[in-house]
């Protein structure tokens, strides 16, 4: 506890990580019902139909996946885990590319849900390659000896103020 300076993993990335999983969520919901209504009530959708419906389920398990990779690699500070985060987020961004422009039927729905997706994906990696480049600086490898010292100096202080209260 006091042999750390600070928490070198990222807030920012974690909450938008947990905002952006019910975001999937919701969009998943949202998409599904789209995907009914275009079914009854549009005409010739229903050659895509299955295709475009479980590339919505694939990408929806795709992007579970990556969360799980951000958040693990967040947490861990692991480098393997957050280049495949961002290498995840690239299939993410290709999948929902499609819902935004090359379905056979988009809707203005649609196009606003993909795009808001494609900004989350577009933050959520640029904060993961601010966390990369800041956690691969150099830090200071401290001996035990320098450990107990830092450790005797901090249990010191913490002394002191209890007594000065």
């Amino acid at each position: 506890m006091f042999l750390t300076v600070s928490d070198p993993s990222s807030t920012a990335l974690h909450i938008l990580l947990h905002a952006n999983i019910v975001y999937t969520i919701f969009w998943f919901l949202i998409e599904i019902l789209l995907f009914v209504f275009k079914y009854y009530n549009l005409y010739n959708v229903h050659h895509a139909f299955g295709l475009e419906l479980s590339s919505v389920f694939m990408l929806c398990f795709n992007d579970f996946i990556r969360h799980f990779f951000g958040i693990k690699g967040n947490l861990l500070l692991s480098i393997k885990l957050l280049v495949l985060f961002i290498f995840y987020g690239l299939f993410c961004a290709i999948g929902f590319v499609f819902f935004l422009r090359f379905q056979s039927f988009t809707t203005r729905t649609e196009v606003l849900l993909s795009g808001i997706s494609l900004l989350l994906i577009l933050f959520e990696t640029l904060l993961a390659i601010i966390t990369l480049v800041r956690n691969s600086r150099a830090m200071p490898v401290l001996t035990k000896q320098q450990q107990l010292i830092r450790l005797n100096r901090a249990q010191q202080r913490f002394q002191r103020s209890i007594k000065s209260d």
